[in-house]
């Protein structure tokens, strides 16, 4: 790419700006290469009107004004709710069109729509319809203004721009990275087909060594029955805990692709709580990266940025074998197109919960696999969280007693897990849910999961612009 910006005449200034840019950082690159082709060129084809991008991020602050000023009297398991509902506009459309319906009425309109959102509009399709109402009218107002902004430009550009409105995560890291777009978009004006074959290169790069790193991370895990054991045990604590009881021994229907994933809505995003993108509530396993197949665990990913934060925030020292998987991965990989290393720099190095002489035992008994000095004090602050700013409720879900800093290990370890591990004594031997045949999900290397997209190709973070002055700051849903 470098070369490409380095022998061209034309748009000399706007070259030279780029080229800088991608030295001071590659990942604004590495994130556009990481997408695949009909994304890279909508992004491409945006970026040449990247006046556009500024205006809608300017009607998205005003929408997200609008949205929480209609929301903002009510309890936050009501907000939930509603931000929930925001990801159906058609739903909230029927809910409301012909005024307050009866229940029975609601029962029928949303039969065709998820099971995942049954509950909230039975709750609040009559509870709160005057809301409702007023999110639909908003919508018409998004939507109008979006029309009328986009329609002085010609067919290619009103398609790329429809479709990067679906994928929200990436309008809102154009916005962010204002200055990367907008060279982007100049240089590939003047040369669109070497930045394109240019970018497929890269792209085929990051995709075969995110293939080689995926399967030396589970390879690892595999020869570590410790650190796997833990795998499957914060797995089903951080299901039951933060995607509403759920159990990783539930069955994984067959629709597990991320078309059929409704994500939050462009103009008002993701609960303004959570201090993660989260553009797309996904099931637990596109966090853990694995699920319980017929014969065994099936992988589909590394571990979400999501979770990790969830595992580091409350139980620091609970699952220490998996911690040290975790830094041992990245240490083996530091140029990782994953971003591993920096979910591993915020939620390890800069985490003052971390039991440090733990893990150094750990790294100590595995022969000192990783040549670097375990530091001998926490950091005075940890970065993502203060104590005395975590909201005073916890859930039921969560135990009464935090873990203790160290845990019990087994007296026993096998040496080498089985196909099918063993379970905790808290789960079922054999779940009468588990269904007989379960599909593994198709792995999209570059974008299956939208946060994690966010965080691996695009690496500066985008949130929404406007939220309240003061809010909790754990971004994971507590219901």
């Amino acid at each position: 790419m470098l070369h490409l910006l380095a022998f061209n005449s034309v748009a000399q200034t706007d070259r030279n700006q780029l080229r800088k840019v991608i030295k001071e950082d590659s990942s604004l690159l590495n994130g556009l290469a990481g997408y695949d082709e009909t994304i890279r060129k909508d992004i491409l084809t945006v970026a040449q009107e990247v006046q556009v991008v500024t205006k809608l991020k300017e009607m998205q602050e005003d929408a997200q004004n609008s949205f929480q000023h209609i929301i903002k009297d009510f309890d936050r398991d009501t907000q939930f709710g509603i931000y929930e509902l925001s990801r159906y506009p058609d739903l909230l459309k029927e809910l409301t069109i012909e005024g307050k319906l009866k229940k029975r009425d609601i029962e029928n309109i949303i039969l065709s729509y998820p099971q995942d959102i049954h509950e909230a509009a039975l709750k609040y399709g009559r509870k709160r319809y005057k809301a409702l109402a007023a999110i639909d009218q908003l919508n018409e107002k998004n939507q109008q203004g979006f029309e009328t902004l986009i329609g002085k430009y010609d067919d290619d550009f009103q398609r790329s721009i429809r479709r990067l409105l679906d994928t929200p995560e990436v309008l809102s890291t154009m916005a962010e990275n204002y200055e990367f777009t907008r060279l982007a978009g100049s240089v590939y004006k003047q040369y669109p087909e070497e930045m394109n074959a240019k970018l497929e290169v890269l792209h085929n790069q990051i995709k075969a060594q995110k293939e080689q790193e995926l399967a030396d991370y589970q390879e690892k895990l595999k020869e570590d029955p410790e650190a796997y054991q833990e795998m499957l045990d914060a797995a089903e604590q951080f299901a039951s805990e933060e995607m509403t009881n759920k159990s990783i021994t539930d069955p994984v229907t067959k629709e597990v692709e991320v078309v059929h994933v409704n994500h939050y809505s462009y103009w008002y995003g993701y609960p303004y709580w959570y201090s993660y993108p989260y553009w797309r509530p996904y099931p637990w396993y596109y966090h853990t990266g694995f699920y319980y197949g017929p014969r065994g665990v099936v992988f589909i990913g590394m571990p979400s940025y999501w979770y990790v934060g969830w595992h580091h925030r409350y139980y620091p020292n609970r699952y220490p074998h998996l911690t040290y998987h975790y830094y041992r991965h990245s240490h083996r990989h530091p140029r990782s197109y994953y971003n591993f290393n920096r979910t591993v720099n915020v939620n390890i190095n800069n985490n003052i919960n971390i039991d440090r002489g733990n893990l150094a035992r750990i790294d100590n008994n595995r022969g000192k696999i990783i040549p670097k000095q375990w530091p001998n004090e926490r950091p005075a602050v940890r970065p993502d969280v203060r104590p005395e700013t975590r909201p005073a409720q916890r859930p039921s879900t969560r135990p009464e007693t935090r873990p203790s800093t160290r845990p019990s290990q087994p007296s026993t370890r096998p040496t080498q897990p089985s196909t099918r591990p063993s379970q905790p004594s808290t789960r079922p031997t054999q779940p009468s849910t588990r269904p007989a045949t379960r599909p593994a999900p198709k792995t999209n290397y570059n974008n299956y999961r939208s946060n994690e997209s966010f965080r691996q190709n695009w690496s500066r973070p985008s949130t929404p612009a406007t939220r309240p002055a003061t809010r909790p700051s754990g971004g994971f849903r507590r219901r």
